[in-house]
């Protein structure tokens, strides 16, 4: 008989019940001592109450059935009974909980009595044990049913506990993740606090810096403003004793002339017929030797100019340094040496000076002294220019004219090295001056001005000079501008000052010009011949091209410079160049020029104007120049 056990699987075992049938010479009943059945019980009642005597013999066995009936069983010679059909005992392995094994043996004997058993007996017993049969088969059929079910629910548990564990394995991995989670946010807020103060304190060092920094340029304009102060007044004094002198001087001639007039005149025609041949004879001398040491340096430039042709700045230089050249020889050189002629013009340089210098940013004052300026030069032209037949810089220029042009120019460099380099704004009224000159006709100012630049200021270019072989000293720092014993502050600050009038000339609107002239406005072409390439606006984008190529930005000037050039020119720059090519060029100077050195300046304060200048510009931070729109 099988019992099916808890977690049965396919490896189950099996319990064996084993019945033992001995030979009718021996009789052996030993049953299972855990009977489950009452027959059972009743057939382990009868061995233990038996004694062995008993046993021994082939008298009855009384199993509880029944007193009216033995169970008797005999052996015959010739076969083996129902019961001993069974020959050998089946081992059957019943799977219980916790896959134990249950073995039960019970062995038996059925005892041939002595008394022959009846018919009737016979087939009693024979009915019994079909109906023992039927019963152990249902047990069977039962403890199986039991098992399966056992089995499932057993297996369902374990689902269930399967289950049960990986929810709970689940929700620990969720709890640790949500753990984590909150310990990454936490540290997350621990370093953007972190980085809050560190960029706060970053702000506050750069506020200080900046304030320190601001409050030493402060301190820089104050010392040159109070310098320029002084340079004024000496100036001042000087004009007032220079005036004295040419009063006393101009008194003097006119005694001198008194006197001579008083004489016979031919003693003073015959002196004048002398004075003028010694004067001739001085004069072609003088021409020869010009053209001699004109020979001679002509020589001498040749080789420089093979190697200053490489550099397009180079170039350009030594071009307008030949013309100033050729202006001295032709035109300052003879009216210096003709005294009553530069006495003549002294009248109208005085004039032109102070105009110059008094003149403010209004429409109505610019317009006056532009006015007073143009009669002055008409004065010494046949007749006066105008857009159409305007007056070219060339050999048939009138002398005293060009020399007028030539103080002019010199006037104007004046202004800018003692007031424009302390106030900028005072560029502006000067350049529509010029530009309202240039539009009366006056084409060779343009000239004479941007020549009058390049001697004093060759950054208006932009080009620093090598010294030349056998080039003295004095004569080389004479080439870059700079004066001696001048410091180099001093020399920047001046350089500033002329190339920010400069700068103001190239952006000035010419729209703004065209209303101040009396004639009609001049045409594309004529505007071509009145104003040289070098002062229109196109000039400005070449000079930031050429101040940012090599060796230029290692210049010390060059970071004042491109400072200058931003706050007087880009606002133009931007309008007409567009803002994302301007953009560029800011993005150049603040990544290559600042960010890896190549704009070193001459001191660290310059180079912070120019970063902070360029970060107002980046941001939209941008104003127009205060005095580009006259009152």
């Amino acid at each position: 008989m099988r019992f099916a056990l808890e977690n049965s699987s396919d490896d189950e075992s099996i319990s064996s019940l084993d019945y033992s049938i001995s030979s009718d010479d021996e009789v052996s009943l030993t049953p299972s001592r855990n009977p489950r059945s009452t027959l059972g019980r009743n057939i382990l009642t009868a061995y233990d109450t038996s004694d062995e005597s008993a046993l021994d013999s082939e008298d009855e066995v009384n199993l509880g059935l029944d007193d009216s009936w033995d169970v008797v069983k005999t052996k015959s010679s010739g076969g083996s009974s129902h019961r001993e059909k069974k020959d050998s005992p089946s081992k059957i392995d019943i799977k219980g909980k916790g896959k134990a094994k249950l073995v039960s043996s019970l062995a038996y004997r059925f005892i041939v009595p002595r008394k022959a058993i009846s018919a009737k007996a016979e087939h009693t017993l024979d009915e019994r044990e079909n109906q023992f049969d039927a019963w152990i088969k249902s047990s069977d059929q039962e403890a199986w049913r039991d098992g399966q079910k056992q089995a499932t629910q057993r297996r369902g548990e374990l689902r269930n506990i399967a289950s049960n564990a990986r929810a709970r394995l689940q929700s620990q991995e969720d709890l640790r993740l949500e753990r984590e989670a909150n310990e990454l946010h936490k540290m997350l807020e621990g370093m953007t606090m972190k980085n809050e103060q560190e960029q706060k304190e970053l702000e506050r060092k750069f506020k200080e810096r900046e304030q320190k920094l601001w409050s030493d340029i402060e301190s820089a304009i104050k010392d040159v403003e109070r310098r320029e102060a002084e340079n004024a007044a000496k100036i001042v004094a000087a004009a007032q004793q220079l005036k004295a002198e040419e009063a006393a001087e101009e008194a003097a001639a006119d005694k001198v002339a008194q006197q001579a007039a008083d004489e016979k005149k031919a003693q003073v025609e015959h002196w004048e017929r002398e004075k003028a041949e010694k004067d001739r004879k001085i004069a072609q001398q003088a021409e020869e030797a010009v053209r001699r040491e004109a020979a001679k340096r002509a020589e001498e430039d040749a080789t420089a100019k093979a190697e200053q042709d490489k550099d397009q700045s180079g170039s350009e230089w030594k071009k307008w340094v030949d013309k100033q050249k050729w202006m001295k020889e032709h035109v300052i050189n003879p009216v210096k040496a003709d005294r009553p002629t530069k006495t003549a013009l002294r009248g109208g340089m005085r004039l032109m000076t102070r105009g110059l210098g008094q003149v403010v940013n209004t429409k109505e004052g610019i317009i006056r002294v532009t006015n007073d300026l143009h009669a002055i030069l008409c004065e010494q032209l046949p007749s006066p220019p105008s857009p159409s037949s305007p007056v070219t810089l060339n050999n048939d220029i009138p002398k005293t004219y060009a020399y007028l042009l030539s103080h002019l120019a010199k006037a104007l460099i004046k202004q800018a090295e003692n007031e424009v380099s302390a106030k900028p704004d005072a560029a502006f009224p000067l350049a529509r001056i010029v530009l309202g000159l240039l539009f009366r006709g006056h084409s060779a100012l343009g000239e004479i001005v941007y020549t009058r630049f390049v001697k004093k200021c060759p950054w208006v270019v932009p080009y620093y000079p090598t010294r030349q072989t056998n080039q003295s000293r004095d004569e080389y720092e004479k080439s870059t501008g700079r004066g001696p014993d001048e410091s180099i502050a001093e020399y920047i600050s001046r350089m500033a000052g002329i190339c920010t009038l400069y700068f103001a000339i190239l952006q000035t609107p010419l729209s703004s010009i065209v209303p101040t002239i009396a004639d009609s406005p001049p045409t594309p072409s004529q505007l071509e011949s009145l104003i040289i390439p070098a002062l229109r606006f196109p000039a400005s984008w070449t000079w930031m091209a050429l101040a940012l190529k090599e060796p230029v930005p290692s210049y010390p000037p060059t970071a004042h410079l491109l400072s200058s050039w931003i706050d007087i020119v880009a606002h133009e720059a931007v309008r007409v160049f567009g803002r994302g090519q301007m953009s560029k060029i800011w993005e150049v100077i603040e990544r290559e020029g600042l960010g890896e050195g190549l704009i070193k300046g001459d001191s660290e304060a310059a180079r912070q104007k120019l970063r902070l200048t360029l970060e107002k510009w980046r941001q939209g931070q941008f104003e127009v120049p205060k005095g580009r729109v006259w009152e």
